[in-house]
């Protein structure tokens, strides 16, 4: 289980920045212990279904078709870490990765060399093509890999926003 009051310390997120890379938000996100039952929803899709693999992702990120469309992904009750995203006007998706302990630490996850301009304040639109706006094959291959606990490929990054 990940000590959220000592990560939170290590990234001094009493004052948050506007950017995290991939490496300070693993602290957040890697567990190498984690064995818990993940489950999903879309948007029209009242009900959490169980998640069979992590092949089984794109399949769902493909029912995500309309602009404003919904998805997310969540462990056992009580959730201590989800994912949710949605179909953006550009075709891409948006994605949020979060750690539930007391509070939720909320972020939102952008690629590459201009991420670091990007905001998690939860007003903030999503940029047209921008970093926070994500193709099927790059919201696939960060949600397997915090599925499996492994935290944020090589390249993203991300802000933080913290609720309660």
């Amino acid at each position: 289980m990940i000590n959220t009051i000592e990560v939170s310390g290590s990234l001094e997120l009493d004052n948050l920045r506007d950017w995290y890379s991939a490496e300070e938000l693993n602290l957040l996100l890697i567990d190498p212990e984690l064995e818990e039952q993940m489950y999903w929803k879309v948007t029209g899709n009242y009900g959490w279904e169980e998640l069979e693999s992590t092949g089984q992702i794109p399949e769902i990120l493909r029912m995500v078709t309309g602009y404003g469309d919904t998805f997310g992904f969540e462990g056992e009750e009580p959730a201590s870490r989800y994912a949710q995203g949605a179909r953006l006007d550009d075709g891409n998706f948006m994605l949020e990765l979060a750690v539930v302990d007391g509070s939720a630490y909320n972020m939102r996850i952008a690629y590459g060399p201009d991420a670091e301009n990007t905001s998690s304040a939860p007003d903030d639109d999503v940029a047209r093509f921008g970093p926070q706006s994500l193709s099927l094959a790059q919201v696939h291959e960060v949600l397997t890999s915090w599925v499996l606990g492994r935290g944020l490929p090589d390249g993203y990054g991300g802000s933080i926003h913290i609720y309660g």
